[in-house]
């Protein structure tokens, strides 16, 4: 016959099953719980902040560098400068930033010539082009004979919009293949 547990009057042998099982259910919950604390502490769900140069550096994408590539590329093209990038004889951020674009191409151009879309009557165009002259010897190391002033907008930046319109159909395409006109 079996002992008997005094305390519960449980047989032996399955009091025996009931230990096993439960170290097992034990060693499981430890498992499972150094499992859980490990995935927590591994993933990192704050994404990077902006301040974080090292990572954003890294992390350009192909997309954004064709993107930087296309607005230098722009802004060389055009090369015209408009009274609202100065502040009165001097250069304003708008106009930094114009120029550091132009800047940015890999192309070189001598001279380089800048277009500066200014009213006639502008008291400050000499002062203008002297400014816009040191900030590229400064900035791009440029000489004052690497620089040439054109007055106007650009003219070879300039299409007329018929030629665009008229092609505005050919492009506007669903994925059948027809025209958003139904073309």
């Amino acid at each position: 016959m079996e002992t008997l547990n005094n305390t519960h009057k449980t047989p032996i042998p399955e009091m025996e099953k009931l230990m096993v099982t439960t170290k097992r259910l034990n060693k499981l919950c430890v498992l499972a719980a150094s499992t859980i604390v490990l995935f927590a502490v591994g993933c990192d769900s704050q994404p990077p902040s902006e301040n974080d140069t090292a990572h954003s550096k890294a992390e350009i994408t192909e997309t954004t560098q064709l993107e930087q590539t296309q607005e230098v590329a722009g802004a060389r093209a055009e090369c015209t400068l408009y009274p609202d990038q100065f502040d009165g004889a001097t250069l304003s951020s708008l106009g930094t930033t114009a120029l550091d674009e132009i800047l940015a191409d890999s192309h070189s151009t001598n001279p380089l010539v800048i277009y500066m879309d200014l009213p006639s009557d502008d008291k400050y165009t000499q002062d203008r082009q002297q400014a816009v002259k040191r900030y590229l010897e400064d900035r791009g190391g440029l000489k004052a004979v690497q620089v040439e002033f054109h007055n106007g907008a650009n003219p070879t930046i300039t299409t007329p919009v018929a030629v665009q319109l008229g092609n505005y159909g050919k492009t506007n395409t669903d994925s059948g293949g027809t025209t958003a006109a139904g073309h």
